[in-house]
């Protein structure tokens, strides 16, 4: 007959098994949107990743500070949750060093924008010492000239 303990143990055995699997289907998931440049399929699954992330960071966080709690779990099992762990472990390094890229590409892009709208926005039209406008061209173009005829 199972004691109480040894239940309380396969409930947490179980809990994180399926807390760290569906990390796993998320990071897949995430990684293969990234990868595939659909960025705008991101927004469906972040939701989803925040809250699997939370319960994995909860449930890591307390058998650090309490490693008894999975105490009276056969090798089996110890063996096929430490494969779990490596692999979601795994999987966020490489979500983050894909994330960090679409983060820098985005940035690139907005920058590229800024300086072609900078660039493409009409000049004051001042003159200089010269008598000439920022836009003026300086040979053969075009000079609009008025007269005041009251003088």
């Amino acid at each position: 007959m199972e004691t109480n303990t040894t239940i309380d143990t396969n409930k947490r055995m179980t809990d994180l098994v399926n807390v760290t699997t569906r990390l796993i289907s998320v990071l897949e998931r995430e990684n293969d949107i990234l990868l595939n440049r659909r960025h705008s399929e991101l927004r469906l699954i972040l939701d989803e990743k925040e809250t699997i992330a939370r319960v994995y960071q909860a449930r890591i966080m307390g058998l650090e500070e309490n490693p008894e709690m999975l105490d009276g779990i056969e090798d089996d099992d110890r063996a096929k949750l430490f494969e779990l762990a490596t692999k979601a472990d795994t999987l966020m390094a490489q979500n983050a060093k894909m994330l960090e890229v679409a983060i820098i590409v985005s940035r690139r892009v907005v920058d590229l924008i800024a300086e072609a709208v900078t660039e493409a926005a009409p000049k004051s039209g001042a003159y200089s010492a010269k008598g000439r406008t920022a836009s003026a061209p300086i040979k053969g173009g075009n000079m609009s000239l008025s007269l005041n005829e009251t003088l």
